[in-house]
């Protein structure tokens, strides 16, 4: 799908035109502005020149009014009269000519004492004040004065021979004055009467032409106008009215503010040639610059057309890039001959370049997409199909199981004691041994089934369209059997057996997960059952590992309730019978189910993380219990403790026993570690580490179960060991069997010759007593002398027990013994 833009040639174009635009806009405004001063220029300057002319008519005829009484005083000798009797009579005389020539209409002669000595007409307030001013300053006043119509009004003062004052006054009409302008300023004038109101707005009906150059032209001006807003403005800057095609500036000039009338001077000047050139410039202006703008975005639709279709060509084609379509995008036609190169076509050669890499890393993507394809549904080692190829297909085998009506079986196999190959000889021959074990898993299968390796010494086969569990059981026996001949690895000959879980199912909603576990379970219950033999999960075995869970979920909160608790078995020299000291054996009394059995939640608690804590818990204990036994006397009797593997391998327990030792005021002497053969044999390097730390502590150790594990005896010269248990087992048939006997007598020896010490656990008869004390063993631990004493009662029972150290006679021997 074609996806919308814009193209550069119209983006180019939008922003050169946006560019002209904003740039006519600042020469338009420029240009405006411009006008608009030239033009505010010359109202000012009309206003200004009119001002100026109104003024100066002004100045002519009250100088030319001033001249005259000047003269008119000297020629009737005012200054040799002694009173004002024949001017007034003069003045009546020369009435006619003044108003002939001057345009005066009317005079007042009034004394100092403001008595009217000769009158033409009504003796008008205006007048009087006017008067009042010049007898007050005794200097000329002159004002302009309007009624019917306006006039300049000028007051002068005269003195006779007695040095008494009289003021002359005379109105002149102001109609020369109109006509005097309009030939001097070459515009229409007129005065106007404007009511004074606290409105802001005047209509023009209320305006009155009192007298005008053009009275029609006034009246049609005044009538074409709207109503004057904020008159202030108008005066000072007038208005612009149109009249038909022409256009006139209407200017006032005040002549006169009066109580109830203001009057004006209104300077009418005619601009139509004024406003057709600023009209005619603003059109040459928008067409010149419309022109610019049509032309200059065809040269840049020109000029960026060809580039873009480039762009677009090359937009079109770099998506078969993305489709690994190298040759085809090379052939696509990208340049064009040219002189001098651009932009683009250093982008077409960039592409083209990067069409090349791109093809050299796909084919390397694809061989390293593949490696790790292999690396990752393979097992490097033995090129089985590893954990995520089995996820994979046992999903489609259970998806099909609705399709073919049959059943799916997933066996599990872990090889029997294979630790022991690698810790004996090394990780290398322990690889080349699982390759060996891969390949017979591989050739017990079929084509359409998977064998895979799950981990570690584990596999994994998926048997497809099984019609019930024999099928999946023959296969099993199948492995089996090719497990049985020896692996001949150089000079090397190993005899590997395996365990196997079966779980079959024939339901298309059973998970992978649950499928693998179920055989994973099943192939646990055959490893507990001795080995090289296969079974079949069913749900109790599910039941057994809950129960498993359960008991490690439960361990927690019995260290919290305090329902653990320690049993100390003694432990007694075979010849003096004196008392050498105890096994601390862990108890849990639970509040629901009682006594729980050592065997049943030992072993499920020996590999959880739970054992560590409840380890040393019970180390902690055993140095309390230590402490007692002291006071009670028994100062040099030592506990042995048993340690897990877990704890044993734990790197904090050095600084532990240490930290305990310093908190109790105890020596390492006081207690013996006890380790089972499989502990040891786990990480010799750490092992013998571990021990060599302790030791140098002042800790002893023993070996339980002696005899049970593997190549013991090899063992012995490399470990720092004390004590040898033997195990009951052995003690129990020694006198029935001769072949235990020979083991034990035989065991003994060698390990006094090693100069450890011996102890024989289990010992229930005074016949195995006997024979143990004539073979020379050491120390003598069982039934015979006493059962596992609680912690409550052990100082109750060394009351009854011993004297002085030593154990009195041994308790009868119950047929029904409790294990230990």
């Amino acid at each position: 799908m074609n996806k919308k833009f814009i193209g550069v040639p119209t983006k180019l174009l939008i922003l050169i035109v946006s560019t002209l635009l904003l740039l006519s806009l600042g020469f338009s405004s420029l240009s405006y502005w411009r006008l608009q001063a030239d033009y505010q220029e010359f109202q000012h300057n009309n206003i200004t020149q009119g001002q100026v002319q109104v003024n100066l008519h002004n100045n002519i005829l009250r100088t030319k009014l001033i001249v005259w009484l000047e003269s008119f005083t000297d020629l009737i000798k005012l200054s040799e009269q002694n009173n004002f009797s024949n001017l007034a009579m003069q003045l009546e005389q020369q009435y006619d000519a003044l108003q002939l020539h001057l345009n005066v209409e009317d005079i007042w002669l009034v004394d100092d004492k403001e008595n009217i000595l000769f009158s033409t007409n009504d003796f008008p307030q205006v007048v009087q004040d006017n008067i009042a001013q010049v007898l007050k300053l005794q200097a000329p006043e002159h004002r302009i004065y309007c009624a019917q119509s306006c006039q300049l009004l000028l007051s002068l003062p005269l003195l006779n021979k007695q040095g008494n004052m009289v003021v002359v006054t005379m109105s002149t009409s102001l109609v020369d004055m109109l006509f005097a302008l309009k030939t001097t300023l070459d515009r229409d004038v007129a005065i106007i009467s404007v009511p004074v109101t606290h409105e802001q707005d005047i209509q023009p009906s209320s305006i009155n032409v009192m007298s005008a150059s053009d009275m029609a032209l006034t009246n049609m001006l005044l009538a074409k106008g709207k109503p004057y807003s904020a008159f202030n403005k108008v005066l000072e800057k007038g208005v612009q009215l149109d009249l038909e095609k022409s256009n006139y500036l209407f200017n006032l000039l005040t002549l006169s503010k009066q109580a109830d009338h203001n009057f004006y001077l209104a300077l009418i000047d005619d601009v139509t040639l004024y406003k057709a050139k600023n009209d005619n410039y603003q059109k040459r202006f928008i067409l010149s610059l419309s022109l610019i703008f049509i032309l200059l975005a065809g040269f840049v639709y020109f000029i960026s057309s060809p580039f873009t279709k480039r762009l677009l060509l090359l937009s079109n084609a770099l998506p078969l890039l993305a489709q690994k379509k190298f040759d085809e995008f090379r052939q696509v036609e990208l340049k064009r001959p040219r002189m001098f190169a651009d932009e683009l076509d250093i982008l077409i050669d960039s592409s083209q370049e990067l069409s090349f890499e791109l093809e050299q890393l796909n084919l390397v993507v694809e061989q390293k997409t593949k490696e790790l394809e292999n690396i990752a549904m393979y097992d490097l080692l033995t090129g089985l199909p590893n954990r995520n190829m089995l996820n994979y297909q046992l999903r489609k085998s259970i998806g099909n199981i609705t399709r073919y009506k049959n059943g799916v079986a997933v066996l599990f196999l872990d090889l029997d004691d294979f630790k022991k190959v690698n810790d004996s000889n090394g990780h290398n021959i322990g690889d080349k041994l699982l390759i060996q074990a891969a390949e017979r898993v591989r050739i017990s299968v079929r084509e359409a089934d998977l064998a895979c390796r799950f981990g570690g010494d584990e596999f994994v086969i998926v048997l497809n369209h099984l019609s019930g569990v024999d099928e999946a059981i023959k296969v099993a026996e199948k492995v089996l059997f090719q497990f049985k001949e020896a692996i001949k690895l150089g000079s090397n000959i190993f005899y590997v057996s395996t365990s196997i879980g079966i779980a079959y199912t024939e339901s298309a909603t059973e998970k992978t997960d649950d499928l693998i576990s179920h055989a994973d379970i099943a192939m646990y219950e055959a490893k507990d059952n001795g080995g090289s033999q296969y079974h079949i999960y069913h749900p109790e075995m599910f039941q057994r590992v809950a129960h498993r869970v359960m008991l490690e979920g439960e361990v927690r909160q019995a260290l919290a309730k305090q329902q653990f608790s320690l049993s100390l078995q003694p432990q007694i020299c075979a010849k003096t019978k004196k008392l050498y000291g105890f096994e601390a054996l862990l108890r849990w009394q639970h509040p629901d189910r009682g006594m729980i059995s050592p065997e049943d939640f030992i072993p499920i608690l020996e590999n959880s993380q739970h054992m560590i804590e409840l380890g040393y818990w019970i180390i902690r204990r055993c140095f309390e219990l230590a402490i007692q036994l002291k006071k009670y006397g028994l100062a040099d009797v030592r506990i042995a403790i048993n340690l897990s593997a877990g704890q044993f391998l734990d790197i904090n327990l050095p600084r532990f026993l240490s930290d305990l030792l310093v908190e109790f005021s105890l020596t390492a002497k006081s207690f013996e570690l006890e380790l089972t053969e499989q502990t040891l044999v786990k990480d010799m390097d750490h092992t013998i580490a571990m021990m060599e730390s302790l030791k140098r502590i002042g800790f002893t150790f023993a070996i339980d179960d002696f005899g049970t594990g593997y190549s013991s005896l090899a063992y012995l010269k490399k470990m720092p060991v004390d004590v040898i248990k033997i195990d009951k087992s052995f003690i129990f048939g020694m006198l029935e069997n001769h072949s235990d006997f020979q083991i034990i007598t035989s065991t003994i020896a060698m390990v006094k010759n090693l100069g450890l010490i011996v102890v024989a656990e289990g010992v229930e008869t005074q016949a195995q007593l006997r024979s143990l004390t004539e073979n020379d063993c050491d120390i003598i631990q069982g039934y015979y002398y006493s059962k596992p004493i609680p912690e409550k009662e052990l100082f109750l029972s060394l009351d009854k027990q011993t004297t002085g150290g030593y154990w009195r006679v041994p308790k009868a021997i119950s047929e029904n013994v409790w294990n230990e």
